[in-house]
């Protein structure tokens, strides 16, 4: 059974089932998801989520600079992160997947981020989006679940340490809606 991905002919009317398959049928969701397929259909349903991410934001306080700087943040760190697993999951777990499948994987684990700026709930939606990307590294990567586990870890503690390095870290801090 393959996945039912974002269809690019109708992104919006698509959105919600992918959405609902992802969050309620995570396993089966991402065991389906192939590996190859572009990486257009996973940036359009991540961006879609952002968005909607970025309206809680806007409502709860973070105002129209929030929305922005969550979906631009967003897409950034999928194309940054997508990268930095490939390298610590081949090089360190024996992951076996390639850029593609991992950008496509991770993409859709950004499903849970419509509750981001929702207060309280973003907090429990943000360990249930680790839970998702998890899942997602494990496909991409075909390894298992603690390796898995294992390259998340790894590839948040590049990313925070290449966000302090380049100066980022300050900014982020202060434009981080889980903070």
């Amino acid at each position: 059974m393959a996945a039912e991905e974002l269809n690019l002919d109708d992104p919006l009317g698509s959105f919600a089932g992918t959405w609902q398959r992802v969050v309620l049928e995570p396993r089966p969701f991402f065991a389906a998801l192939p590996h190859a397929g572009g990486l257009q259909a996973p940036l359009v349903f991540a961006a879609i989520s952002l968005f909607l991410g970025g309206i809680g934001v806007l409502v709860f306080g973070g105002g129209l600079r929030g929305l922005v700087a969550l979906l631009a943040r967003g897409v950034l760190r999928l194309f940054v992160a997508a990268a930095i697993i490939v390298l610590v999951g081949r090089n360190l777990f024996d992951g076996k997947g390639d850029y593609e499948s991992t950008f496509r994987a991770i993409s859709y684990s950004t499903a849970i981020v419509v509750f981001i700026g929702i207060p309280i709930v973003k907090y429990v939606a943000a360990l249930y989006g680790c839970y998702l990307t998890i899942l997602a590294i494990e496909r991409a990567q075909t390894i298992d679940a603690v390796r898995a586990t294992l390259t998340f870890a790894a590839t948040a503690i590049t990313g925070f340490v290449l966000a302090y390095a380049l100066g980022l870290w300050p900014r982020l801090a202060t434009l981080n809606p889980l903070l």
